[in-house]
Protein backbone atom coordinates (compact mmCIF):
# COMPACT_ATOMS: atom_id res chain seq x y z
CA UNK A 1 0.00 0.00 0.00
CA UNK A 2 1.22 3.20 -0.42
CA UNK A 3 0.35 6.57 1.20
CA UNK A 4 1.20 10.19 1.70
CA UNK A 5 0.73 12.43 4.08
CA UNK A 6 1.35 16.32 3.90
CA UNK A 7 2.04 18.45 7.14
CA UNK A 8 2.52 22.32 8.21
CA UNK A 9 4.88 21.05 10.60
CA UNK A 10 8.88 21.02 9.46
CA UNK A 11 9.52 17.51 8.97
CA UNK A 12 13.13 18.24 7.09
CA UNK A 13 15.24 15.18 6.90
CA UNK A 14 18.38 16.72 7.97
CA UNK A 15 20.69 13.69 9.00
CA UNK A 16 21.60 15.87 11.94
CA UNK A 17 21.75 12.91 14.58
CA UNK A 18 23.97 14.42 17.17
CA UNK A 19 23.18 17.60 18.50
CA UNK A 20 25.92 20.29 18.41
CA UNK A 21 26.74 23.93 18.50
CA UNK A 22 25.76 25.83 15.90
CA UNK A 23 23.22 23.06 14.43
CA UNK A 24 20.72 23.33 16.74
CA UNK A 25 17.59 23.60 14.48
CA UNK A 26 19.13 21.04 12.03
CA UNK A 27 18.84 18.53 14.75
CA UNK A 28 15.21 19.63 15.80
CA UNK A 29 14.10 19.25 12.03
CA UNK A 30 15.69 15.75 12.48
CA UNK A 31 13.62 14.88 15.30
CA UNK A 32 10.28 15.79 14.06
CA UNK A 33 11.01 13.44 11.03
CA UNK A 34 11.94 10.98 13.20
CA UNK A 35 8.69 11.43 15.57
CA UNK A 36 7.17 11.29 12.05
CA UNK A 37 8.88 8.03 11.15
CA UNK A 38 7.91 6.43 14.70
CA UNK A 39 4.65 7.24 14.72
CA UNK A 40 4.10 5.71 11.06
CA UNK A 41 6.19 2.79 12.29
CA UNK A 42 3.93 1.83 15.14
CA UNK A 43 1.53 -0.37 13.01
CA UNK A 44 3.87 -1.33 9.99
CA UNK A 45 7.40 -1.69 8.88
CA UNK A 46 7.54 2.19 6.77
CA UNK A 47 9.33 1.82 3.63
CA UNK A 48 10.52 5.38 2.18
CA UNK A 49 13.07 6.23 -1.30
CA UNK A 50 12.81 10.18 -0.89
CA UNK A 51 13.02 12.84 2.16
CA UNK A 52 10.04 14.92 2.57
CA UNK A 53 9.73 17.42 0.18
CA UNK A 54 8.85 21.39 1.45
CA UNK A 55 6.14 22.93 -0.77
CA UNK A 56 4.05 25.70 -1.31
CA UNK A 57 0.60 25.03 -2.65
CA UNK A 58 -3.14 26.09 -1.98
CA UNK A 59 -4.28 24.70 0.91
CA UNK A 60 -7.49 22.87 -0.13
CA UNK A 61 -5.80 21.24 -2.60
CA UNK A 62 -3.58 19.29 0.09
CA UNK A 63 -6.38 18.33 2.35
CA UNK A 64 -6.60 21.79 4.52
CA UNK A 65 -9.56 24.26 4.57
CA UNK A 66 -7.79 27.58 3.40
CA UNK A 67 -7.58 28.56 -0.21
CA UNK A 68 -4.30 30.33 1.12
CA UNK A 69 -1.22 29.52 -0.64
CA UNK A 70 0.74 27.61 2.36
CA UNK A 71 3.76 25.93 3.12
CA UNK A 72 3.71 22.01 3.80
CA UNK A 73 5.56 18.88 4.31
CA UNK A 74 4.98 16.24 1.87
CA UNK A 75 5.87 12.99 2.55
CA UNK A 76 5.55 9.37 0.56
CA UNK A 77 6.02 6.19 2.02
CA UNK A 78 4.70 2.44 1.88
CA UNK A 79 4.05 -0.93 3.80
CA UNK A 80 3.38 -4.25 3.14
CA UNK A 81 -0.33 -4.22 3.91
CA UNK A 82 -3.29 -2.55 4.71
CA UNK A 83 -2.38 -1.87 8.23
CA UNK A 84 -3.82 2.06 8.63
CA UNK A 85 -7.23 1.58 7.79
CA UNK A 86 -10.18 1.95 10.29
CA UNK A 87 -13.94 1.49 10.40
CA UNK A 88 -13.25 1.94 6.07
CA UNK A 89 -11.56 5.03 6.39
CA UNK A 90 -7.82 3.92 4.78
CA UNK A 91 -5.60 6.24 7.17
CA UNK A 92 -8.17 6.08 10.46
CA UNK A 93 -5.46 4.39 12.32
CA UNK A 94 -2.67 6.99 10.89
CA UNK A 95 -5.36 9.73 12.23
CA UNK A 96 -6.16 8.03 15.90
CA UNK A 97 -2.35 7.38 15.89
CA UNK A 98 -0.97 10.74 15.62
CA UNK A 99 -3.60 12.71 17.13
CA UNK A 100 -1.47 14.51 19.70
CA UNK A 101 1.73 13.15 19.36
CA UNK A 102 4.32 16.38 20.38
CA UNK A 103 6.93 18.04 18.25
CA UNK A 104 9.43 20.78 18.16
CA UNK A 105 7.65 23.98 16.90
CA UNK A 106 9.31 27.03 15.80
CA UNK A 107 11.67 25.70 12.53
CA UNK A 108 10.59 26.58 8.83
CA UNK A 109 6.77 26.59 9.35
CA UNK A 110 5.05 29.44 8.54
CA UNK A 111 1.62 29.32 9.99
CA UNK A 112 1.92 29.16 13.89
CA UNK A 113 0.40 26.31 15.47
CA UNK A 114 -1.93 26.97 19.03
CA UNK A 115 -0.40 24.05 20.17
CA UNK A 116 3.10 21.80 19.95
CA UNK A 117 1.29 18.88 18.48
CA UNK A 118 0.26 16.59 15.89
CA UNK A 119 -3.81 17.34 14.89
CA UNK A 120 -5.51 15.29 13.00
CA UNK A 121 -9.40 17.13 13.53
CA UNK A 122 -10.46 20.37 12.60
CA UNK A 123 -10.22 23.00 14.12
CA UNK A 124 -6.31 22.85 14.11
CA UNK A 125 -5.75 20.44 11.71
CA UNK A 126 -1.71 20.01 10.65
CA UNK A 127 -1.44 16.92 9.13
CA UNK A 128 -3.60 14.99 6.65
CA UNK A 129 -2.83 11.53 5.44
CA UNK A 130 -4.25 10.16 1.74
CA UNK A 131 -4.16 6.36 0.69
CA UNK A 132 -2.36 6.92 -3.00
CA UNK A 133 -4.69 5.56 -5.77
Amino acid sequence: MEYKLYTLVDVTNTGQHRFEHGKEDLWKKEQNFNTLLFTLGLRSNVLHRAKPQRLEVGGRLVGFDTDDIIRVWRFDWSTEGDYYSLDGDPVGYLKQDFHLVPYIEGLDEAMEQQYRVFCTTDPGKNIVFFLKQ
